[in-house]
């Protein structure tokens, strides 16, 4: 069952928002999946901030509709479920064709291998032949890019996806697995209970972060006001964005993510 999370009292509607010929109109509430990272509470907890601020800038109500993991998530992505979308770069490209990029974090993406800070792995050698915990088979940074590094240097593992960054961070540090694939923004946002409990075995190349794309049929003129409010948001909820891991957001467009993956 999906869980709606109320971002602002009553429903604000979508008063002199100007649509080209044949737009849809938009919906009075824009519903919006954010890639379960974390676990949906943690999600929803430290997203709903932000995400009500946004609210009251755009004028319109922008309601988090959670997922369980990533799987499911992609899942309600490619069935169109949500009007706005933050997924990872390989998810948008699988569907762009019904979702189009209009803003993303600033900073780079980078993902990571972590294990247990004084367990058995000292270094990449040490995973041949393990079980490593990944968050989800499409996860960019978290998963395709780690897993080609270690194949790439000829070491044989073998692969569990747990559903989430924060179910690879925990698993690991309990033990339950010897290393786990996440991303840089995630692990720095760990409870510190939880992160000097691990340690990076890996890091590695940094690239664009996460896109937030709009259905296509959603009108360019709420897209553009989408896209300013965000950019805007770090000086009305510095501290909110920083606990999701931000330093801000900037305007992105459709082809930032078409073109090769740049390194920046």
């Amino acid at each position: 069952m999906h869980r709606i999370v109320p971002m602002m009292g009553g429903v604000v509607l979508l008063a002199g928002v100007a649509a080209g010929p044949g737009a849809c109109a938009a919906p009075p509430v824009l519903t919006i999946g954010i890639v379960p990272e974390m676990s949906p509470w943690t999600l929803a907890r430290r997203w709903t901030p932000v995400l009500r601020a946004w609210s009251a800038a755009a004028g319109v109500r922008i309601a988090l509709r959670t997922a369980p993991t990533i799987h499911r998530f992609e899942q309600r992505v490619a069935h169109h479920d949500y009007d706005l979308v933050y997924l990872n770069p390989v998810d948008y490209l699988r569907y762009r064709n019904h979702y189009r990029a209009f803003a993303r974090g600033r900073g780079r993406l980078q993902g990571i291998l972590i294990v247990r800070r004084g367990g058995p792995v000292r270094d990449i050698s040490g995973l041949k032949d393990r079980v490593i915990a990944f968050p989800a088979r499409h996860a960019l940074a978290a998963s395709i890019e780690p897993r080609g590094f270690l194949q790439d240097r000829g070491i044989p593992f073998r692969v569990r996806y747990v559903g989430s960054h924060d179910a690879v961070y925990r698993d690991v540090a309990a033990g339950l697995f010897v290393a786990g694939g996440g991303i840089r923004r995630t692990y720095d946002a760990l409870p510190s209970r939880i992160r000097r409990r691990l340690r990076i075995l890996w890091a590695g190349p940094k690239g664009l972060t996460h896109p937030f794309a709009a259905l296509r049929t959603l009108p360019a003129a709420l897209v553009r006001r989408l896209t300013a409010t965000l950019v805007h948001l770090p000086r009305v909820v510095p501290g909110a964005i920083r606990r999701l891991g931000f330093t801000g957001f900037r305007a992105a467009r459709d082809r930032d993510y078409t073109r090769a993956r740049p390194v920046l």
